[in-house]
């Protein structure tokens, strides 16, 4: 039985406001998350912009939706449970969460205090692995070029 980790995620809140598209590489080699909330536009965010720490009870996955210089930002993180799937086919439903935190800045809050606070959305996702045949050939022409 084969013991393959899932790169790509799908979740969506119970509600089907919010909706998460996740993979953690793609075929130019770097991860991707898009995320959509309620009817505003789908933020498209990749590579540096999306912060991963693996932690006892999973995978965090955060990027920042608002940022300010002195009154705080805003990010969002969903928690990644770990998925082993029997093969390249086979998928797996699970349930996690999202976090909404909103941090205050220099100017956005007393100097003592609370300086963050959370809103935990339910969220239903889909665990699944994608095949890139591209991948190898990007990577060589990459190497090639010296990029």
């Amino acid at each position: 039985m084969a013991n393959i980790q899932p790169n790509r995620y799908t979740l969506h809140s119970h509600d089907g406001v919010t909706r998460v598209d996740y993979e953690t590489t793609s075929f130019i080699g770097q991860p991707f998350l898009n995320l959509t909330e309620g009817s505003g536009p789908t933020r498209h965010f990749t590579g540096s912009q999306i912060r991963t720490q693996n932690t006892e009870f999973g995978t965090l996955v955060t990027v920042s939706i608002h940022v300010t210089v002195d009154s705080g930002s805003t990010s969002f993180t969903v928690l990644i449970p770990a998925i082993s799937l029997s093969g390249i086919s086979d998928h797996k439903n699970f349930a996690t969460e999202a976090i909404v935190t909103t941090h205050s800045g220099p100017l956005g809050a007393p100097p003592t205090g609370v300086h963050e606070t959370y809103r935990f959305i339910p969220m239903r996702g889909e665990a699944s692995f994608l095949l890139f045949f591209f991948e190898p050939v990007v990577t060589a022409l990459s190497k090639a070029a010296g990029t």
